[in-house]
């Protein structure tokens, strides 16, 4: 359990670090030192746990579960913030629904439906990681020296450089999370983390455009997280346990077919599939390293690997084959896209859409 507690609480710390840096040296080695010690924690995961099946570390997380709802009103406030400041009242309507749920899911949850293992691993947990650990670690010490010279090439964009790097490292402590939580609150609670990242990443510039496409990303996983939240004031109302991973996926298709749907549909947004495909395409207009995160470790690799999770739930169903025709048709039309592009960035991103939906094609 070390292991994983290291890999979600260090890039968090690291991104804390960042709060206090002013030199460019600094901020390199703390940078690149952190980098090699979540790549090398991960490969020494897989070497380590790859062979042991699926493990479930238990502890009272209780403590936890309240901080995660305070953070969560946190989130809640920035993203009103921001919504009120550029009046996008699609945002602040989705994001006062999402909010409503939470309170709501807060005040009817009881003791029973406590999760005794919030925290687990496995082989497929164990691929994410290092797709995360060892691809997103690259990407940020790739990013020291394009965002030095980003900024020497866009003289009138202030420089954000300490900003970018605490969101960057957050994104990266969220998708660990998210890929060691047994619990589907702790998973929702880093899901939405991933959300805001992508919403300040994407806008990290300031410009009209990449405000506005900042936004787009935004309210389109903002119903995401409407659904998510959704399927768990659903589930708190099943038999005790109903929020553990491990409960769902064996309890019968019958009691978790409607939440399942809804987070498949979450899986959905966040994966970019059609029709939320053009979120993905508008991240383009953020620095390089931040669409390389999008669409590498993080936000969409969060969509499929929770459609892949829920694939024995979806298995024979009619949700399945919805999500099988969705993902098969985006490939289809995102594929004839690609190739008609003449714009490296547009080729890449909706190549990358059209993988993901053979990937969810697969798991539907």
């Amino acid at each position: 359990m070390q292991l994983l507690l290291f890999l979600i609480l260090f890039p968090l710390i690291t991104a804390l670090f960042m709060l206090a840096v002013r030199r460019d040296s600094d901020r390199n080695w703390i940078v690149k030192l952190s980098a090699l010690a979540i790549g090398a924690v991960t490969v020494i995961l897989l070497v380590t746990q790859f062979d042991k099946g699926t493990l479930y570390y238990g502890f009272n997380a209780e403590p936890v579960n309240l901080l995660m709802f305070v953070l969560e009103m946190v989130i809640t406030v920035i993203i009103l913030g921001f919504a009120i400041k550029f009046r996008n009242y699609l945002v602040i309507a989705l994001t006062l629904v999402e909010t409503a749920l939470i309170i709501w899911f807060e005040s009817a949850a009881t003791p029973a439906v406590a999760v005794k293992s919030p925290l687990f691993i496995d082989q497929f947990s164990i691929v994410m990681a290092l797709i995360v650990g060892i691809i997103g670690s690259l990407i940020c010490v790739y990013s020291l020296g394009y965002m030095r010279h980003f900024y020497q090439h866009h003289t009138g964009i202030p420089d954000r450089t300490n900003t970018f790097f605490i969101f960057m490292f957050v994104f990266i402590s969220a998708m660990f999370g998210l890929v060691f939580s047994n619990s589907l609150i702790w998973v929702f609670f880093f899901w939405e983390v991933t959300t805001l990242c992508s919403f300040l990443l994407i806008g990290i510039t300031k410009t009209e455009e990449a405000t506005k496409n900042a936004f787009t990303a935004l309210w389109m996983n903002l119903l995401g997280g409407i659904a998510f939240a959704a399927a768990i004031v659903y589930l708190t109302y099943q038999p005790a346990g109903m929020l553990g991973l491990d409960q769902i996926l064996v309890s019968g298709k019958v009691l978790v077919l409607i939440p399942a749907a809804l987070i498949g549909f979450a899986g959905l947004t966040k994966a970019a599939q059609m029709p939320f495909s053009s979120w993905l395409v508008g991240a383009m207009v953020a620095p390089t390293p931040v669409s390389a995160l999008l669409h590498s470790s993080t936000m969409v690799k969060a969509g499929v690997y929770i459609l892949v999770r829920f694939a024995p739930v979806f298995h024979g169903t009619v949700i399945g084959y919805t999500l099988a025709f969705v993902g098969a048709f985006t490939f289809l039309i995102a594929s004839g896209i690609a190739i008609s592009q003449s714009n490296a960035k547009r080729v890449l991103a909706y190549s990358t859409i059209a993988n993901l939906g053979l990937i969810v094609a697969c798991a539907g």
